[in-house]
């Protein structure tokens, strides 16, 4: 067992035991100072309590994974579609089907599709959104970008949370383009360099220059409903 998948599960434990404690001291002290109360009403309670730490929690989690997920698919995704394309102008054949190879004009055709649905989505949502990956970094230098934030109440209220949740974005993002430097300056394969070097041009080029934080907002706006 990895120690990630450990921890969780260690974490998920203590969490469950945590609210057993709880719900059986509250339930205890309720009982001796004399009120009758049933275990469903404390469970009512308790979700009373629990409600706004499990929405703020979720909401988390939601804008997170809004910005990590599309590079972890688009990013890969990219990179195979351009190898589809390098490989079917050499004439190498990649077709899944055994024995039976698509001819080679298909072939070429349906690879420039494939490239071009991945930049088509890369486009939209980098395009829109790519803003958010520098964002913290223009929070923390920039006032008119502060002043952004606190025209929109409802995430200026979660402002911590949003920041958190964006940093951890921003530190993927980083973490994926010093990878793909790496593997640059490592691959022996010249065709792979250039692979790498588009992927690494396209995310630089959809963020670096992208200045629609309005767009991110809105969007952090409303997965904070």
């Amino acid at each position: 067992m990895n120690p990630p998948v450990e921890i969780e599960i260690t974490l998920l434990l203590l969490g469950v035991v945590a609210i057993a404690l709880f719900q059986y001291v509250a339930y205890t002290e309720v009982k001796k100072r004399g009120y009758r109360i049933t275990r469903r009403q404390i469970l009512r309670l308790e979700m009373i309590v629990l409600k706004p730490a499990i929405i703020y929690t979720s909401r988390f989690v939601l804008l997170t994974v809004v910005m990590i997920l599309p590079l972890a698919v688009l990013i890969p995704s990219t990179e195979l579609s351009i190898v589809f394309v390098m490989d079917s102008l050499l004439g190498k054949v990649w077709s899944p089907l055994p024995g039976s190879p698509l001819p080679v004009g298909i072939e070429i055709a349906i690879s420039f599709l494939y490239l071009i649905a991945n930049i088509i989505l890369m486009h939209y949502f980098l395009g829109k959104y790519g803003s958010a990956y520098k964002l913290p970094v223009m929070f923390f230098t920039r006032d008119d970008v502060k002043q952004l934030f606190k025209k929109h109440q409802n995430v200026h209220k979660a402002l911590q949370d949003v920041l958190s949740a964006l940093i951890f974005g921003s530190v993927a993002y980083v973490a994926i383009v010093m990878t793909l430097f790496v593997a640059l300056i490592n691959s022996p394969s010249i065709l792979l360099k250039i692979d790498i070097g588009i992927v690494i041009t396209l995310l630089l080029g959809y963020v670096l220059p992208n200045k629609k934080y309005e767009n991110v907002i809105k969007l952090i706006e409303k997965i904070w409903r």
